[in-house]
């Protein structure tokens, strides 16, 4: 056979792929009086969509994390995924967590109001920290994250200044939530590297994640430059991704990649510098005990004036009569997370293996007349065990931010009573443009996780988890009405309004 390339139309592409979740969610929740959270029972409803695709595992990953960044001493956490008939349903970022996590943060405020409690403290009484135990069994660690600071950061940004008192035009909104979410595949997925290096002493690696935009080919460089201790400059990375001749790659989704990836580059680093130590040793005619690698030389530990170039030991050590000692410099690694297991009957087990946990914040305005809501300034602080790029992550929660402010006030999929969508097309189907993104404030904390590349933990979807509750309760701290449905569209919001006005 021979490759095919498609092309779709914009109502073929709506109608051909994969579309984002549908999830319905019942939620109870108790709690003390003294405010701590004693159990929780959660039902998911998932619409799959026609055929069985990936739909299943989002609906785990929903239902198991439905809990949110919180400890219960009791749950019971039931998700469904539903057959329907409208397109199937995939993978989309998040993962199923944005739409749980709207219910178990819309509950967090309920319950604090009932409670008579501030709902930042609440949630702080009741965060999974070191020593605490989640939904699925796991015992958190201190690397795991540490999210009351990221609370505690956005509480400061949020509200240590005075809200706008509501005018003429508009009414005004703030809130916060927290949220978490674990890099997230299959206890087989495993990520594949090779490198070799030339004979000027660059570096090209092979591997066989897909870029598709969130900047997997920088991170690869970087980590692989501080693992080899060279220059970025001096790494290559093989662009051209086949199944044929790539190493392996499970699959280039979950937030995985720098965590899990970034384990298979340091590990085919190390094996690396050890071929490169083994031949020098051979060079210079000394046990590798005594030898020490600066990324340009290896020389030895007591006289650094006897050593040899790292460049010269490419293709192994050449003589000058031309004997080959030692072997071609390159290597082969992988790399699974560690400890990772399916759920038992129980659905206990180590499902996660690591969380990224961060806390987000809004302050939105409501126009009176029109009932449209505008996020006038959004706030993000996420603990990633350590940031690898800058530019690059804070891009990241930029772009997943204002998708998730989309997913929550304008875009969604209208069907017809036959499952036919209605709507397939742009100026039918709203997404949010540069004139509606919001002013943003980010900040990261960086709490080292033992498992990722130099501490670092995966970040690539967690941005979009907590637009939707935030904008939710937010809506109520200005209009005082509770609303648990997205899109929050003006007409809804708009009949919210005339409620308040009969209210009053």
């Amino acid at each position: 056979g021979r490759p095919v390339k498609w092309v779709g139309t914009r109502e073929e592409d709506f109608t051909s792929t994969l579309l984002a979740h549908g999830i319905r969610t019942k939620m109870k929740m108790g709690a003390k009086k003294d405010g701590t959270l004693v159990a929780i029972k959660s039902i998911i409803y998932h619409t799959g969509g026609a055929y069985a695709d990936t739909a299943v595992n989002v609906t785990i990953a929903s239902t198991h994390n439905s809990t949110g960044p919180y400890e219960y001493k009791h749950c019971d956490l039931t998700g469904y995924t539903v057959y329907t008939n409208t397109p199937a349903v995939g993978a989309y970022r998040g993962y199923g967590h944005q739409e749980s996590q709207i219910a178990s943060e819309r509950m967090m405020d309920l319950m604090a109001r009932k409670l008579g409690m501030n709902p930042l403290e609440f949630r702080k009484k009741n965060f999974l920290s070191e020593g605490k135990v989640n939904a699925v069994g796991e015992t958190m660690w201190k690397h795991n994250g540490n999210l009351l600071e990221c609370a505690n950061r956005v509480e400061k940004m949020v509200f240590g200044k005075p809200k706008p008192a509501e005018d003429e035009q508009f009414v005004y909104g703030r809130a916060m939530v927290t949220v978490m979410k674990s890099p997230k595949g299959a206890p087989f997925s495993t990520k594949g590297c090779y490198m070799k290096m030339n004979n000027d002493g660059s570096v090209n690696i092979n591997m066989g994640g897909a870029e598709v935009g969130q900047g997997l080919r920088t991170v690869i460089k970087q980590v692989a430059a501080e693992a080899l201790k060279i220059p970025p400059e001096q790494i290559r990375i093989y662009t051209e991704i086949d199944t044929q001749y790539s190493p392996y790659e499970w699959q280039t989704i979950g937030s995985m990649f720098t965590t899990q990836g970034g384990r298979a580059i340091i590990r085919a680093a190390d094996k690396l510098i050890a071929g490169l130590m083994s031949t020098a040793a051979q060079v210079l005619k000394t046990d590798v005990d005594y030898l020490e690698y600066d990324g340009e030389f290896i020389f030895l530990q007591n006289d650094p004036t006897i050593r040899v170039a790292v460049a010269d030991l490419a293709r192994g050590y050449i003589t000058s009569d031309g004997i080959t000692i030692g072997d071609l410099a390159q290597s082969v690694s992988d790399a699974r997370l560690p400890r990772y297991s399916n759920p038992d009957k129980n659905g206990q087990g180590s499902i996660g293996v690591t969380y990224t946990m961060g806390a987000q914040g809004v302050d939105l305005k409501i126009e009176k007349k029109t009932g449209k809501v505008t996020v006038d300034h959004y706030y993000s602080v996420f603990d990633v065990g350590q940031v690898i790029n800058p530019l690059q992550i804070r891009g990241s929660v930029l772009g997943g931010v204002l998708m998730s402010i989309g997913a929550a006030l304008t875009e969604e999929v209208v069907f017809d009573k036959e499952g036919r969508i209605t709507n397939p097309h742009l100026f039918k189907y709203h997404i949010p443009t540069y004139k509606e993104a919001p002013v943003q404030t980010i900040e990261f904390v960086e709490t080292p996780d033992p498992i990722g590349p130099f501490g670092a933990r995966g970040i690539g979807e967690h941005s979009v988890i907590g637009a939707a509750p935030a904008i939710l309760n937010a809506i109520y701290d200005a209009i005082g009405v509770d609303l648990f449905e997205i899109p929050v569209t003006p007409d809804k919001v708009k009949a919210a309004l005339e409620a308040r006005k009969e209210l009053k």
